[in-house]
């Protein structure tokens, strides 16, 4: 194992491993930096992975507040702990989105979507249509179909029981996630989503444990023309660990494709 140096005293933990190319990788929803741990060690010392626990997650305390508040956040840390300003970043599920709200908003050198769709309005419709649930005592019965929808069951061992026994679920923290998606026009958030994607000039890789839809693959063609889409069916959600060491090859040919703007 590379080895890493933790921040707990930034105003988000992170571990920060090897040296080269910052690249910084964050989490889905009630998850935690641990589950790049795999894809990490595979990279090995060659590349500078940053692992980052969101607000309420892992060893970092606080809110959301928001994929602006967020990405806000991140900036912050990586500059005060790492003195990083032009990372690539890689987010899986939710992170996915605040990846390419981040890429949009300060300077990257590439951004890396895992598992997650560019259109997010069937997702918030959904989410908006079962709030009463969700916030009410039946949440855990609500929340049920998500939970499945993860694929941890797809993870082998040692690695399952690690990622479950890191994970935190609670209903405040989902609701403080998902209050943009609640309290936001499905329309509107999506267009925000769109303007966030299409202004991003870096390069772009999307990898997906399924196999899109051609509307899917459309929706992001168009928004960033030159996005590389990789489909690996059958690996679903957690892709990233269900097949850490071909994602780990697959983000270090990303890299090197990124690295001629490194300075």
């Amino acid at each position: 194992m590379p080895n890493r140096t933790i921040h707990s005293a930034a105003q988000l933990a992170l571990e920060s491993t090897g040296a080269g190319v910052p690249v910084v990788f964050l989490h889905g929803l009630t998850f935690d930096r641990w589950t790049w741990r795999p894809v990490i060690e595979c990279l090995g010392n060659g590349v500078r992975s940053i692992a980052i626990d969101l607000p309420g997650h892992g060893d970092s305390a606080g809110a959301g507040g928001g994929l602006d508040r967020l990405a806000s956040l991140i900036a912050d840390t990586l500059e005060s702990a790492c003195g990083v300003q032009r990372p690539i970043v890689v987010g899986h599920s939710m992170s996915g989105v605040l990846a390419l709200v981040y890429a949009s908003r300060y300077g990257v050198r590439g951004v890396v979507t895992v598992d997650q769709s560019w259109n997010v309005r069937p997702f918030a419709e959904m989410v908006r249509q079962m709030a009463p649930a969700l916030r009410g005592e039946g949440f855990s019965d609500a929340f049920r179909p998500f939970e499945r929808s993860m694929g941890t069951d797809l993870l082998l061992e040692p690695i399952r029981t690690q990622v479950l026994e890191r994970r935190r679920v609670t209903k405040e923290l989902v609701l403080d996630y998902w209050d943009e998606l609640l309290d936001t026009d499905p329309v509107e958030l999506q267009r925000r989503i769109d303007r966030a994607a299409a202004s991003i000039t870096g390069p772009c890789l999307a990898v997906f444990g399924h196999e899109l839809s051609g509307d899917e693959r459309r929706h992001m063609t168009t928004l960033i023309p030159g996005v590389q889409v990789q489909e690996w069916p059958g690996s679903g959600h957690m892709v990233h660990l269900v097949q850490p060491d071909r994602f780990a090859a697959r983000l270090r040919a990303f890299i090197d494709d990124c690295n001629g703007g490194f300075s």
